[in-house]
C-alpha cells in the first residue's frame, strides 16, 4: 500500500559500491529517506548522508539515414546510457538507471529537492522527535560543565582557576559555552577587553587542567594586523595562565626562560598572510616566558580536497581491486595530514607531562584547535578513554566550544553538488566517469600553489569565473542539442541552469521575475572532514594502544555515521547557543550509543580493555605518527542502517 507523501518509481536498477550486480526494484522517496526495495536488497539512505549526485544525460539520439523515427529497441538502448551516480558521506556509492529517462530525471530532481533544505527543522531529527524518560534525560545531561571542571580541580578554595559567569548570555563570545574557566586573578572586565583582541572574540580559556598543575587553554588567532596591534589585557590573561602553572608547582626556569608554549596549528606562511586581513599570530616579544610553535596543519580546504582525491580513488574501482589497494593509489596524502595532527598532539602531551602550559589556537579556534585539544586530552587522561568519558570529551571540546557541525558536514545540502552533464557518445562514458566528483581537488592544488593570501583569493575568483563561463557554454550546447531530440530534459525546469526555487525568488515588484535568473550558486567551501579526521586519529590511537580504550572500532564507526545522518540533534547547529532549543525537540545521540545498561555487554565494548586500578590514575599515552594505517572499515562504507534499517529508524517518513 502506498504511503502518503512517498514518491514511488518502478523498474529502477541499482548498483551499489561498483558491484557487478545490478538489482531491479522500486525506488521510494519519502520525506527523509531514499529507499530502494527489491527481492534481494533493501537500501536506505537518509538525504543528509548524500554528499553529491551526478545526472548523466544520454547522448543526442542520432537521426537514422532512412529518415524513419528510431525503433523502440534503439530508444531503449539510448535511454539506458543515462544514469544517476550518488556518493554518500559514509562512502556508499549508488548508481541508478531506468529504461524511462523521464522517470530518471524526475527521481533526480526529487532527490535534489529533498536533500537541499533551508532550515534545520526540515531534517529527520525533528521528525524522529524527542523521547521521554530517565534514559533520554540522562543522555542530554551526560555532560555537565560545572561537574567536569570540578573533576579537574577548578574552583577549589585557594586554587589558581575559577568559573566565570561572563558568558552566561553569550555576551562575551557567541560561539563559546556559557560556562568557562579562567585564571582566578583575572576579572570579568579584563576578559571583555581581551576577547576584543581575538578572532570571533574567542579569548584564551581553560580546556584541560592536568593533575600536575599544567593547563591547556584554547583560543583563536590574535587580531594583530600589519601594524602588529597589542592588547595589554590579552597579554595579562596569558601571563596569568602561565603563572597558574607555576603556582601549582609546574616547571620553572631561571632567568625567565621560555618554557611554556603557544601552539599555532597553521603553516607559518598562512599565519603571516593573515596579517593582511587584520589577524595573524602573537608577537612573542610581548608574551613573557612563552615560545611559539607552528605545526603546519593545513586548512579545511586542503583537507576537503585530500578527501575528494581519496574518494575518487575509491569510486574508480575496477580491476577487482580491494579498498586498501585503491586507497594506496592516492599516495598517502590523507595519512600525511593525520600524521601532522598527531605530531602536534605528541608535542602538546610531552609539554604538559613536563608541567608546562600550552595555549592552542588556529585561525578561528573551532577546527584544528578542537582536533589538537581533544586528542591531547585523550592521551593525557584515562577518563576520556572510557566510553562515557569520551562522550564528555566530544561534548566539551567539539559541541560546547562551537565546532560548526552543520556547516562542516553540510547537513542542509548543497545544490551545486547535484551536477548534470550529457554523455557525448557511448565510448566517451568512461572518460566522463573519470572526472572528479569534487572540483575542490583541483582548486586546492591551485590554492597551495599561490604563495600569498591575495594570490589564493585571486586564483579562486578566476576559477569561479571560468567555471560559470564553462557551465553557461555547456548549458547552451546542451540546449541546442535538445532542439531536435527525444530527450525530455527541457521539461524539468528545476534542473535547468540558473533555476531559482520559488522560496528563493525575489518578492513581486523587487525587480525579479519568473523562475530563472543569473545567480552564483552557494558553494560548499565551508564543508570539511574535520571531525572525521579526529575520529580517524582516535582509531589510530586505539590501534597503537589497543588495551587502554573501553570502546571499540564499531563505536567510532557508528558515531561517524550519525554525525552525518542528522537523525539525532546532538550534532546539529554550529554552536552551543544554536543547540539550546534542541533538547526538547530531538534525541541525543548518546541515548542510542549507550542504549545498553551495561556497556560491557554492548556491541561497542572493547574486549581488550584493561581497566586496571593498579595503573596510575594519570597514566599517559603518546601517539606514534610514523605508525598509521588506512581505516579500511570506514572507507568501505560502514552503513549500519543502510541495507536493513534498524530499530532507531523504523519510521521511514
Amino acid at each position: 500500500m502506498d504511503q502518503p507523501g512517498v514518491t514511488k518509481f518502478e523498474n529502477v536498477r541499482l548498483r551499489r559500491n561498483n558491484s557487478a550486480t545490478e538489482h531491479l526494484g522500486t525506488l521510494h522517496l519519502t520525506a527523509h529517506h531514499l529507499i530502494f526495495k527489491c527481492a534481494a536488497l533493501e537500501q536506505w539512505l537518509g538525504y543528509p548522508l548524500i554528499h553529491s549526485a551526478h545526472l548523466h544525460r544520454p547522448p543526442r539520439l542520432a537521426a537514422r539515414r532512412d529518415g524513419l523515427p528510431p525503433t523502440r529497441t534503439e530508444v531503449t538502448a539510448w535511454a539506458e546510457q543515462a544514469r544517476v551516480d550518488i556518493r554518500s558521506h559514509h562512502f556508499v556509492f549508488l548508481t541508478l538507471r531506468c529504461a524511462d529517462v523521464r522517470q530518471l530525471y524526475a527521481a533526480f530532481a526529487a532527490i535534489k529537492r529533498l536533500a537541499c533544505v533551508g532550515r534545520l527543522e526540515q531534517l529527520y531529527a525533528f521528525s524522529f522527535g524527542a523521547s521521554r524518560g530517565a534514559q533520554a534525560d540522562a543522555a542530554w545531561a551526560l555532560y555537565d560543565a560545572q561537574a567536569e571542571l570540578g573533576r579537574m580541580g577548578v574552583g577549589r578554595e585557594g586554587g589558581a582557576w575559577r568559573v566565570s559567569a561572563a558568558n552566561r548570555a553569550y555576551a562575551l563570545c557567541a560561539t563559546y559555552p556559557a560556562v568557562v574557566a579562567v585564571p582566578a586573578r583575572i576579572s570579568d572586565t579584563t576578559l571583555t577587553y581581551a576577547a576584543a583582541h581575538r578572532s570571533k572574540r574567542r579569548l584564551p580559556v581553560l580546556a584541560y587542567l592536568h593533575a600536575n598543575g599544567a593547563s591547556m587553554t584554547r583560543a583563536s588567532q590574535p587580531m594583530v594586523g600589519l601594524k602588529q596591534a597589542r592588547s595589554v589585557q590579552d597579554e595579562k590573561l596569558v601571563e596569568a595562565i602561565v603563572a597558574s602553572a607555576d603556582a601549582a608547582g609546574g616547571a620553572r626556569r631561571p632567568g625567565g626562560e621560555r618554557v611554556h608554549v603557544i601552539i599555532d596549528a597553521r603553516p607559518t606562511t598562512n599565519a603571516v598572510a593573515n596579517r593582511a586581513v587584520g589577524a595573524g599570530s602573537e608577537n612573542m616579544d610581548h608574551y613573557r616566558r612563552c615560545r611559539k610553535e607552528y605545526l603546519g596543519i593545513d586548512n579545511i580546504h586542503v583537507m576537503r580536497a585530500a578527501l575528494a582525491r581519496l574518494v575518487d580513488a575509491l569510486d574508480a574501482g575496477g580491476g577487482g581491486e580491494g579498498v586498501v589497494a585503491r586507497l594506496q593509489r592516492v599516495g598517502g596524502e590523507w595519512l600525511r595530514h593525520l600524521a601532522n595532527i598527531l605530531v602536534g598532539v605528541r608535542s602538546i602531551v610531552e609539554t604538559m607531562a613536563a608541567g608546562r602550559h600550552v595555549l592552542v589556537h588556529c585561525s578561528d579556534g573551532w577546527d584544528r584547535t578542537a582536533q589538537l585539544t581533544s586528542l591531547a586530552q585523550l592521551c593525557l587522561d584515562p577518563y576520556y578513554r572510557t566510553a562515557r568519558g569520551f562522550a564528555v570529551l566530544v561534548e566539551k571540546e567539539w559541541m560546547a566550544f562551537g565546532h560548526q557541525f552543520t556547516l562542516r558536514c553540510g547537513h542542509l545540502g548543497h545544490a551545486d553538488r547535484f551536477r548534470v552533464s550529457r554523455v557525448r557518445a557511448r565510448d566517451a562514458a568512461a572518460a566522463d566517469d573519470a572526472e572528479p566528483e569534487d572540483a575542490d581537488a583541483a582548486a586546492s592544488e591551485a590554492d597551495e600553489a599561490a604563495s600569498s593570501m591575495f594570490g589564493r583569493l585571486a586564483s579562486r575568483a578566476l576559477r569561479g569565473v571560468q567555471s560559470r563561463i564553462s557551465s553557461a557554454i555547456q548549458a547552451a550546447s546542451d540546449n541546442l542539442d535538445d532542439a531536435d531530440d527525444l530527450d525530455p530534459f527541457s521539461e524539468f525546469a528545476e534542473l535547468q541552469p540558473g533555476y531559482v526555487a520559488p522560496s528563493d525568488r525575489p518578492a513581486s515588484g523587487s525587480g525579479g521575475g519568473g523562475g530563472f535568473r543569473l545567480v552564483r550558486a552557494k558553494h560548499d567551501h565551508e564543508t570539511s572532514p574535520v571531525f572525521q579526521q579526529f575520529l580517524d586519529c582516535v582509531f589510530q590511537l586505539s590501534v597503537q594502544h589497543p588495551a587502554v580504550f573501553e570502546f571499540n572500532e564499531e563505536f567510532l564507526l557508528d558515531l561517524f555515521y550519525h554525525v552525518h545522518a542528522a537523525q539525532f540533534g546532538s550534532f546539529l547547529g554550529n554552536s552551543m547557543r544554536e543547540r539550546e532549543g534542541l533538547r526538547g525537540r530531538t534525541r541525543s545521540v548518546w541515548e542510542w550509543m549507550f542504549r545498553h545498561a551495561d556497556f560491557a555487554q554492548s556491541p561497542y565494548a572493547n574486549a581488550l580493555y584493561l581497566a586496571d586500578p593498579a595503573v596510575e590514575a594519570r597514566s599517559v599515552i603518546a601517539p606514534d605518527p610514523a605508525f598509521l594505517q588506512y581505516w579500511t572499515a570506514m572507507f568501505s562504507g560502514h552503513d549500519p542502517a543502510g541495507l536493513h534499517g534498524d530499530d532507531a529508524a523504523a519510521d521511514p517518513a
